[in-house]
């Protein structure tokens, strides 16, 4: 679920160009390393890889990665 979220803001960031003074940019690199824990998590539905234990601990950072972005964007309050 989160992972559509910060899907979304990365296209919405890369067709912006990172808003009228490139700010938005700042937000990219967080938003695309959570954006590449989605092929962790696609693989972790594979039966080859269904017990590798070194791909569930990255899904587990990947998760409190992204929970933690997520919280801090969704609670932090716009500069209107």
């Amino acid at each position: 679920m989160n992972i559509g979220y910060f899907l979304r803001l990365s296209f919405i960031t890369i067709i912006d160009t990172g808003g009228i003074m490139g700010f938005g940019l700042l937000t990219l690199p967080v938003s695309l390393s959570i954006n590449l824990l989605l092929a962790s998590a696609i693989l972790s539905f594979n039966k080859k890889f269904e017990t590798n234990k070194i791909l569930m601990i990255i899904n587990l950072i990947g998760l409190l990665w992204t929970v933690f972005w997520f919280y801090l964007y969704i609670t932090t309050p716009q500069i209107d």
